[in-house]
């Protein structure tokens, strides 16, 4: 080997190495690294991915089929973690997304790599057991497709249907990979296409099959909150907790953007990348309109942000040294806020997911149902039937004029499972039918927004 492939190579893995130790020690501080819990929709896929290899596929709870996950591609690590049991299999997963996080820093240059690591949301979910990881490395290797003008159409349709199977909306990169072909025939965009079309028809067949509906339940389960009002009270607090955390990355993107979309006269693929960071922010926008400073629908726009970045700093030449400088300095307080709330984040799971669960599964009786909001760690841990108040897995409580209210939730389970204010109607509708067992508390209401769960029994 010689002396400068030992320097890439050296440069390749050091922000890999930065967020493996930044991981690591979040891990510790958030209790002990082989025991911190994942996000709480991490153990909704372990479920999914135990029926996968139980003989019922795609049952949560019960017997009945269900469609309450929009990744159906990470059902492949949730599946293999799942046989590793309770304990380990949510370990692994969280391994799996981590492996994801580090494989996506060493393929990109260093320095998209080294802002990519700053970057407050990545580093939150590097770990979480989420399909986040997933996601991002799909988008950087169709950034990198485009880039590179491979034109064929084979690996780039398989990538897409990658990305769609991992994040519904990502199936909006068909247009800027379409822009970037150099032959853009009917059969060609055919076979861009043809792998996703088919995807998406299976995915339908079985929705409809199990719910009687085309999209998964989980995009019914947000119809209670009209897209305008969610638009209004949060997209003010998501650019507000961009511009704090990350300034002069939004900069920096934009310049990135300009810049890529003046060379559309010349460079038909530059324009192709340009509308790919455009259009991964507007369905950010349009899909998870909140301040949640998770931004877990924001991390595919952000890998776009940072490759746009990297665009700009490498065409300022001389400046290019400074500038960067400038723009990782800006990032680290964000760095410092969103590793702080990733410690918070494992403490509230563990407090309002995980400790209800194995309190249940102590005092719960076989074949015993629980009607609950979170679902992820219920299902998992306890293994009790669950009834969902959101709807994900329970189509019977989806919003709609035939969403069924306590009368039904009453005579169906034996437990209710609730966040006290979220829920206030609810418990108030139950009135005498429930008799309270025991709250849980936590310090930092970082995951789930209320920082107390009750349960209580159903008479």
């Amino acid at each position: 080997m010689t002396r400068d492939s030992f320097s890439r190579i050296r440069r390749r893995i050091a922000a890999p190495a930065m967020l493996l130790a930044a991981t690591t020690v979040l891990a510790a501080a958030g209790g002990s690294v082989m025991t911190v819990p994942p996000m709480d929709d991490t153990y909704i896929h372990l479920v999914y991915g135990e029926s996968l290899i139980s003989g019922e596929p795609m049952v949560y709870s019960g017997s009945e089929p269900s469609s309450g996950l929009t990744s159906p591609l990470w059902l492949l690590p949730s599946a293999l973690s799942a046989l590793a049991g309770r304990s380990a299999g949510p370990l692994i997963l969280m391994g799996c997304s981590l492996v994801l996080s580090l494989l996506l820093l060493y393929s990109m240059g260093t320095l998209s790599a080294m802002v990519m690591v700053l970057a407050g949301p990545f580093l939150f979910h590097s770990g979480s057991g989420m399909e986040t990881s997933l996601s991002c490395l799909l988008v950087f290797l169709v950034w990198k497709w485009i880039d590179e003008g491979r034109g064929r159409t084979g690996p780039g349709g398989l990538l897409l249907a990658a990305a769609f199977l991992t994040r519904p909306e990502l199936i909006l990169l068909v247009i800027p990979m379409t822009l970037s072909m150099d032959r853009r025939t009917p059969g060609s965009i055919a076979a861009l296409a043809a792998p996703s079309i088919a995807a998406g028809l299976i995915w339908a067949a079985w929705n409809m099959w199990s719910t009687g509906l085309p999209l998964p339940s989980t995009f019914y389960a947000k119809l209670s909150v009209s897209w305008f009002t969610s638009l209004r009270n949060g997209l003010p607090g998501l650019a507000y907790s961009l511009l704090i955390t990350s300034p002069l990355l939004l900069f920096s993107t934009v310049s990135g953007v300009l810049m890529l979309f003046s060379r559309r006269r010349t460079d038909r693929r530059s324009l192709a990348l340009g509308l790919t960071v455009v259009l991964l922010f507007l369905v950010t926008f349009a899909l998870q309109p909140n301040s949640y400073f998770q931004m877990r629908y924001y991390l595919p726009a952000l890998t776009a942000s940072v490759m746009s970045s990297s665009v700009w700093l490498s065409g300022l030449g001389g400046r290019k040294r400074l500038n960067t400088a400038l723009l990782v300095l800006s990032m680290l307080p964000g760095l410092i806020v969103y590793g702080e709330r990733r410690t918070g984040a494992s403490r509230d799971v563990m407090c309002i997911d995980v400790a209800p669960a194995r309190y249940l599964e102590e005092i719960a009786l076989a074949g015993e149902k629980v009607a609950a909001a979170d679902i992820g760690a219920v299902g998992w841990i306890s293994g009790l039937e669950i009834v969902d108040l959101d709807g994900l897995v329970t189509p019977e409580r989806l919003p709609g004029p035939g969403r069924q209210g306590w009368e039904w939730i009453g005579n169906s389970a034996d437990y209710l499972l609730a966040f006290p204010r979220q829920y206030s109607g609810l418990i108030q509708e139950a009135g005498d039918d429930i008799s309270f067992l025991r709250g849980f508390g936590t310090q930092s209401s970082v995951i789930c927004g209320e920082d107390s769960v009750a349960l209580w029994r159903i008479e």
